[in-house]
C-alpha cells in the first residue's frame, strides 16, 4: 500500500513538473542567424570582426563586449544589405548610449550609420550592440563591422573565440 501511494506521489510530480516548464507564450524573442565574414588581430592592439546578421520579421540579434576597461574606444558600422533598414542599440546596463530606429528606407530614412564610443566608469565595462527587425513581413540582412581592444571578448549567440 506505501509503495502504491509513494508510486502515485511521483507520478504527480513528474506530470506537475512537466507542466510548469510549459509554457503558452508566443511572444519569445527570436534570435536571427549570423555569418562571420572576417576577423583580424590589428596591430596587436586591436581587434576586428565581421558579420552578416540574417533577422527574421520581428527577430532580433545581440553581440556582447564584455572585459573591456575604462578608457578602451570601440569603433564600429553597420548597414542592411536589403531594401528593410535594421534597428540598432548599444546598451550598458540600463543605459541607451546609441540608438538608430530608422523611418521606412524609400522613405529616405536611415539605412547605415557609424558607431563609436569610450567605456566609461559611470557606465560600466559590459556593452551589448542589439540589431532588430521591426519589419512584419520581410527579412533583413545587416552587415557588421566590429573593432575593439584586443583585451576585450565578443560573445552572445556567436560562435567566436
Amino acid at each position: 500500500m506505501i509503495r502504491k501511494i509513494i508510486a502515485l506521489g511521483l507520478v504527480l510530480m513528474i506530470m506537475l513538473t512537466m507542466f510548469t516548464g510549459c509554457s503558452n507564450d508566443s511572444e519569445e524573442a527570436h534570435t536571427g542567424k549570423y555569418e562571420v565574414l572576417g576577423e583580424a588581430v590589428l596591430s596587436g592592439k586591436w581587434q576586428m570582426y565581421q558579420f552578416r546578421l540574417e533577422l527574421e520579421p520581428g527577430s532580433q540579434f545581440d553581440i556582447d563586449l564584455l572585459d573591456l576597461v575604462i578608457g578602451d574606444k570601440v569603433d564600429g558600422y553597420f548597414y542592411p544589405e536589403t531594401e528593410v533598414p535594421a534597428n540598432m542599440e548599444i546598451t550598458a546596463g540600463e543605459n541607451i548610449i546609441f540608438k538608430i530606429e530608422p523611418a521606412d528606407a524609400t522613405a529616405g530614412g536611415i539605412v547605415s550609420d557609424r558607431f563609436s564610443f569610450v567605456v566609461n566608469q559611470p557606465f560600466g565595462t559590459a556593452y551589448v550592440l542589439k540589431f532588430s527587425n521591426s519589419d512584419a513581413e520581410k527579412n533583413v540582412s545587416v552587415f557588421v563591422e566590429v573593432i575593439y581592444p584586443a583585451t576585450g571578448k565578443i560573445r552572445g549567440p556567436l560562435n567566436v573565440k
